[in-house]
């Protein structure tokens, strides 16, 4: 039993090292579409992989190749939560700005860096490393107290991060098919179970002198979040194509489009009188930065008309047309023949629980009801 759970702990691991590798070889490929937030998922695949590896094979390879390295722990534990929160802020419409501050978020991973290929030049017999070898108990502990802050403070991020991402959705599109809220959920979850074991290896650094099966366990653990991440990457898109799209208005619009203190009433009845003429609603793809350039007018000053002015965010104010516009096909004898979803799909929805959920939110009843109702 021992040889099997020995051989299956192999399979894992290797197949976590196998999958990192083929993921950022397929985010990268040529007719693959490329955009920053798999850039920075690819790297953290990949200090995944390595890190793996580096449990794996320390004993036998990369241990021998740096031997006079002193070991401090595994600096590419403290790029996880870092590249995380990149790939998070890219993936929701963020950028990243390479500037010279990015280089804090690796602070601690270069600095363990440092301080494990200076220490090695010290004579072995140097009393400051007779304290740390005599201290390795506490270095240890301290190692994994900072790798826990640093985890605990980039999930704080992340989780703002996520409450302002589902605010904007509901302010940027009008249908959400496309749109995995749930991802960014997922990784919430992935964060806080690799924050929860690392605070177990600390409590098993303060209260255990034996730990060495630890790191087969961080090989299986990181295994496995290379097989979430890799899948779930893969399948997930970019809501926001065009960072432009985000940039707050001040930056690109001509002053004379600056956002006002109280709802203009004439654009108010240019909004409306052009939701009912061009019925901009019909169209599953609608954002709110389309319909902006559509009216010649500024994203935020659009979406101020919209909430302040009507009441609504973006979402609900075009789903209100779109119930509507489904309220008026249902006593159409042209269209008599379609199906419940053919009518959502004509009026601008993209799929049928969606169609259902927003039509009973703001009728009260289900389609099928209402239209029975109506006796058609």
């Amino acid at each position: 039993m021992k040889r099997f759970f020995e051989q299956f702990f192999l399979i894992l691991t290797f197949a976590g090292i196998a999958q990192g590798i083929f993921v950022v070889l397929l985010l990268n490929n040529k007719s693959v579409t490329r955009s920053r937030a798999n850039l920075f998922l690819s790297i953290l695949l990949i200090a995944l992989s390595f890190s793996i590896a580096h449990i794996l094979f320390a004993g036998d390879i990369i241990n021998h190749i740096s031997a006079k390295v002193y070991t401090l722990g595994d600096p590419t534990f403290f790029l996880i939560a870092p590249l995380l929160w990149f790939y998070t802020k890219e993936l929701t419409g963020g950028r990243v700005q390479v500037r010279w501050k990015m280089i804090l978020h690796f602070l601690p991973f270069l600095l363990i860096i440092i301080l494990s290929l200076s220490l090695q030049s010290i004579n072995a017999q140097h009393a400051f490393i007779q304290f740390l070898d005599h201290h390795n108990k506490l270095i240890n502990i301290v190692f994994w107290i900072v790798l826990v802050a640093q985890f605990s403070f980039y999930l704080s991020a992340i989780r703002r991060k996520w409450i302002i991402y589902r605010q904007l959705i509901r302010q940027e599109v009008s249908n959400k098919e496309h749109v995995d809220i749930s991802w960014i959920s997922f990784i919430m979850i992935v964060f806080l179970l690799i924050n929860l074991f690392f605070l177990f290896n600390l409590f098993v650094a303060i209260h255990f002198e034996n730990n060495a099966w630890l790191a087969k366990t961080t090989a299986l653990i990181f295994s496995l979040t290379v097989f979430a991440l890799g899948y779930k990457g893969i399948l997930q898109k970019e809501i926001f194509k065009n960072d432009a799209e985000l940039i707050p208005d001040a930056v690109n619009e001509a002053p004379s489009q600056t956002v006002t203190s109280k709802p203009d009433q004439e654009l108010i009845k240019r909004l409306l009188d052009h939701m009912q003429e061009r019925k901009s609603y019909l169209d599953p793809e609608l954002t709110l930065s389309q319909l902006a350039k559509d009216l010649n007018i500024g994203r935020s000053q659009l979406s101020q008309l919209i909430n302040d002015g009507i009441g609504d965010n973006f979402y609900d104010f075009i789903n209100k047309y779109r119930v509507e516009q489904v309220k008026k096909l249902m006593t159409d004898p042209r269209v008599k023949h379609f199906s419940m979803l053919g009518i959502a799909l004509e009026a601008g929805f993209k799929s049928k629980s969606t169609f259902n959920l927003i039509f009973k939110r703001f009728t009260g009843l289900t389609p099928t009801e209402y239209r029975k109702n109506l006796g058609q």
